[in-house]
């Protein structure tokens, strides 16, 4: 089964962060956490930008959760991620990744 490749992740945020008026050239570092027993992988995410506040409130409502790990790191399920790459910016008609989605979210 396909995840969701960390720079996809790590794109998508940032242009979270445009929108939110955020100019920090890398705003979050995504990376890929394996897990044993055949579960979908977590997602470690740093908010590396110094809006942190603003910017975990604004993935907090997307994600309808809060997010746990500190003021400058969370973990982000497989799904969760999938669904934040599939939530259209308000800058453009898609993202690049909401098509070759759609799959496995039937399952």
């Amino acid at each position: 089964m396909e995840y969701p490749h960390p720079s996809l992740i790590e794109s998508r945020l940032k242009q979270l962060a445009i929108e939110l008026g955020d100019a920090t050239v890398q705003p979050f570092r995504v990376d890929l956490v394996r897990v044993h027993g055949g579960k979908p992988p977590v997602y470690s995410v740093v908010i590396r930008s110094a809006a942190k506040e603003s910017l975990r409130n604004r993935l907090e409502q997307l994600l309808n959760r809060k997010l746990t790990c500190g003021i400058s790191s969370f973990m982000l399920q497989s799904h969760e991620a999938e669904r934040l790459l599939n939530d259209t910016p308000r800058s453009q008609g898609r993202t690049p990744t909401a098509d070759s989605r759609s799959s496995r979210q039937t399952s």
